[in-house]
């Protein structure tokens, strides 16, 4: 079996991938940055758990750290699993040639996906539906901008900007007012340079993902958010699986053939409360949060992904994978409970969860159908470390 070397141990991907590739029998050791929670690291599966330099500070550092353990440890196979070690990875991808294999997407296609005006370009082309979207270079800019409605999402056009060895990375937020709005834009032009402002979509998220290699779609996979950690708009606490929806195939299939995506990827919509249509959020050419509801529904990306860079091995073009699953995270559920504690935001205009509805969902521990990506009987250590990190946290933040 392979060596392979899972990165950014801090993310809900990079425990399914520990998993997922630990049970079929590889080797895995993981890594993270230094001073932050890892679940993954504690995982039964985990061989070997190491920190690295942090790589949003010095990827120079980063990358010669990686390449002597790489060497060290004879690994095969390099996964990373966010923008913190794709971009350095992707940007410095020639000198791992003799070293290591890297499951990356093209760099024209990473680069894309990063530019979120460039995306949405793309699918104005395409004829995806989008949200209304202006970019924004100065605060005079703001004069073209329609706020009769408000919110508005005010977003940073990069995910991430890297100046020399360091990143800087985007934020999301809404802005409620006209005086609202010009505050966000003053405050992330000085920081973040072009940013863009979006009208607000009310409506339910949906992902589909897929295993992509020379612009064909292998093992398609849809699931909609039940809940988010926050209401407003965030990752996912709770997810289930459903059917291929035609319209989001179609849509989905354009986007990742245009972007030039390998391996495999997402792409997110909401779909419109009133109108019924679904509308282009985002698109990634790397793991996602929830990446463990398609390997429970059976689909198992992670094994797929190995066997195609090691072994040239394609998946499935389609698998009939099990829905409804229901896959919940605890600690995002209790985030999520947490968050609806705290009342519905000012200016929120549509409706938000009520606290006894959403004590009455959370607190069904278990039925048919339903998973946890974190809790498992037979992998404890990672979800009950994630557990007691987060109660540590809101300790130390009622005592300040």
């Amino acid at each position: 079996m392979a060596r392979i070397l899972v990165l950014d141990g801090h993310s809900p991907a990079a425990l399914a991938f520990t998993r997922s590739l630990g049970r079929a029998g590889h080797w895995v050791a993981v890594g993270a940055q230094t001073n932050i929670h890892a679940p993954a690291l504690v995982s039964r599966y985990c061989r070997l758990a190491f920190r690295y330099p942090v790589s949003t500070d010095d990827a120079a550092g980063f990358i010669d750290f990686l390449l002597d353990f790489l060497r060290q440890q004879s690994v095969e196979l390099v996964v990373p699993m966010t923008d913190w070690t794709i971009s350095p990875l992707s940007q410095y991808r020639d000198r791992f040639c003799e070293v290591s294999k890297l499951a990356l997407g093209p760099h024209a296609a990473l680069e894309t996906s990063s530019d979120k005006f460039q995306t949405i370009s793309i699918a104005r082309e395409l004829g995806v539906p989008i949200p209304k979207t202006v970019l924004i270079r100065s605060a005079t800019d703001l004069e073209t901008i329609e706020t009769a409605n408000f919110p508005v999402v005010v977003k940073d056009r990069f995910s991430a900007r890297w100046q020399g060895n360091r990143a800087r990375f985007g934020s999301v937020s809404y802005a409620y007012s006209e005086d609202d709005l010009l505050k966000q834009v003053e405050e992330r032009l000085a920081a973040a340079g072009d940013i863009l402002v979006q009208e607000f979509v009310p409506g339910t998220g949906v992902g589909f993902s897929s295993f992509a290699v020379g612009g064909e779609l292998y093992a398609p996979f849809e699931w909609v958010r039940v809940r988010e950690v926050d209401p407003r708009g965030s990752g996912s606490s709770a997810r289930k699986s459903v059917s291929l929806s035609p319209e989001i195939l179609e849509f989905s299939c354009s986007l990742i053939g245009r972007v030039g995506f390998q391996g495999i990827c997402m792409v997110e919509f909401k779909r419109h409360h009133t109108m019924g249509r679904p509308v282009l959020m985002e698109i990634n050419g790397r793991p996602w949060g929830s990446l463990q509801l398609p390997i429970e529904s059976g689909i198992d990306y992670p094994r797929f992904l190995v066997d195609w860079y090691l072994e040239g091995k394609l998946p499935p073009v389609e698998i009939a994978y099990k829905t409804p699953i229901l896959l919940r995270r605890m600690v995002g559920e209790l985030s999520h409970l947490e968050n609806i504690l705290k009342g519905t935001p000012k200016g929120w205009p549509i409706p938000y969860p009520g606290i006894v509805a959403t004590l009455a969902r959370i607190s069904v521990p278990w039925y048919p159908g339903m998973r946890y990506d974190d809790l498992w009987f037979s992998d404890p250590r990672p979800g009950l470390s994630g557990l007691s990190h987060w109660l540590r946290s809101r300790l130390r933040e009622s005592k300040l």
